[in-house]
């Protein structure tokens, strides 16, 4: 039983030093197959929340080395159906990263998700997670829109808090680059 233990352990060791190959090289940070959202370092954070193709490219590459497609570049040779699998997982990632930073500007409660080794959101999307994404963080008190989030009709509250996501954006760059 502890050789099986030990080959799925290294399984995951494995596929999570490919999914973060790129990732180390791009932030100089260490990653591994426990690595939560919430680990993430405020620069790392700051690049993947961004709408470019090179976050884009980023989040394809993590994806691919932990489903054990290859890199980022390969994710165009992909057959349409797992492009748009990847592409899923991908968006599903991003509005985790960025309700990342919206916790850490003191806006959201934490997601449920960041606790969560990124490994396991990507290898479980499909079967577990992909039911829950579109899960949306509630807004804190103390945000200045409170009042009007709690006018909101309670189903329409996730679409309220994901409005707030390019001003989160655009607050979290300003604090980076005033620290």
């Amino acid at each position: 039983m502890g050789m099986i233990l030990d080959l799925q352990q290294q399984r995951r060791h494995l596929l999570a030093k490919r999914g973060f190959e790129t990732w180390s090289r791009r932030f100089s940070d260490s990653f591994d197959e426990q690595t939560c959202v919430g680990d993430l370092s405020d620069t790392a954070l700051r690049t993947l929340i961004q709408s470019e193709e090179a976050s884009s490219l980023l989040l394809y590459g993590l994806i691919l080395g932990f489903t054990g497609r290859g890199k980022g570049a390969k994710f165009f040779d992909l057959e349409s159906r797992a492009r748009l699998e990847v592409m899923d997982t991908s968006l599903f990632l991003l509005d985790q990263l960025r309700f990342e930073v919206m916790r850490r500007l003191g806006w959201v409660d934490p997601s449920p998700f960041c606790l969560v080794p990124l490994l396991d959101l990507v290898e479980r999307f499909s079967t577990v997670y992909s039911e829950m994404k579109n899960q949306t963080p509630a807004l804190l008190k103390s945000h200045p829109r409170y009042p009007e989030y709690q006018e909101v009709f309670e189903g329409d509250r996730a679409v309220f808090v994901r409005r707030l996501i390019p001003d989160a954006i655009q607050a979290f760059q300003e604090e980076q680059e005033g620290a």
